[in-house]
């Protein structure tokens, strides 16, 4: 009697190297633009000027592969799910826009212009977790022209995904910064009315 161990070991051999060889196809993520139209400056005076100065991540996340949260000590990073650029250079033009866009006193510069405040941004959370929210946390240090800290403010935010996926949470993330740009901007407006 002839044994099928060996043609059911050599099928699974080819049905295994198949599997092995099929490429998967790497997705590209940016961050979404914010909606709506720019508020209009009177004019670039330098003394309403605000310069995003710095973007700083969490170690874990300065890499190209979104972030899941698996559980409260496990994180994964995604292989074929990446950010299409530098997430800081997302994290910036994104804040810069966001900003432009809302009622406040500043006109926001980016990096290469000289400016009478300095906004610095520490990211410590930026992924998804197990849970179906997106999470943004960290803070950001208003600077004088001097480097003399002005104003230090946390932030820790959180959006439901709205479905499950890697667009749905990169699209969360967006509304993080929808998020944190309003409360930048609240302190700005503060800021601006106060010194009046």
């Amino acid at each position: 009697m002839m044994t099928l161990k060996p043609f059911i070991t050599a099928l699974l051999i080819v049905l295994l190297s198949a599997c092995a060889n099929q490429a998967v196809d790497k997705q590209h993520y940016f961050l979404p633009s914010p909606g709506g139209q720019p508020a209009t400056a009177d004019k670039l005076e330098a003394a309403r000027l605000l310069q995003i100065s710095d973007v700083s991540l969490a170690d874990f996340l300065d890499k190209s592969g979104l972030v899941l949260q698996l559980d409260d000590i496990t994180l994964n990073q995604a292989k074929n799910h990446v950010w299409a650029e530098d997430l800081r250079q997302q994290i910036n033009r994104g804040l810069q826009a966001r900003l432009n866009r809302e009622q406040q006193p500043y006109t926001v510069v980016g990096s290469q212009t000289a400016a009478a405040l300095r906004l610095s941004i520490e990211i410590h959370a930026f992924h998804g977790r197990y849970d179906g929210l997106a999470l943004t946390s960290g803070q950001w240090q208003l600077r004088n022209q001097q480097g003399k800290v002005e104003q230090i403010e946390r932030f820790d935010l959180q959006t439901e995904l709205k479905q499950s996926g890697y667009p749905a949470l990169v699209r969360a993330l967006g509304e993080n910064l929808d998020k944190l740009s309003e409360q930048i901007a609240g302190q700005l407006q503060q800021r601006h009315s106060a010194s009046r």
